[in-house]
């Protein structure tokens, strides 16, 4: 896998607290996984917003489905 190097900031407590737990040479490793696992969750915010939406959709067609035979059954 290629890798692309970028210039990031940090809260001065935020670096002190990585160098405190993380060695030089896994720090890299360690952000990219932070940010990996970060966007894997708003990845699945989106879906689960999405699927939320789509079952209202359905949920209004139904409805409205319902209401339409009731009308011709009626």
């Amino acid at each position: 896998m290629s890798s692309v190097r970028i210039n990031i900031s940090l809260p001065e407590e935020t670096f002190k607290e990585l160098s405190r737990d993380i060695k030089p040479r896994r720090r890299s490793r360690f952000i990219a996984q932070a940010v990996k696992n970060s966007l894997n969750e708003l990845k699945k915010k989106r879906l689960a917003a999405e699927y939320e939406e789509a079952a209202k959709e359905m949920k209004k067609i139904n409805q409205e489905l319902e209401g339409a035979l009731s009308d011709g059954l009626g």
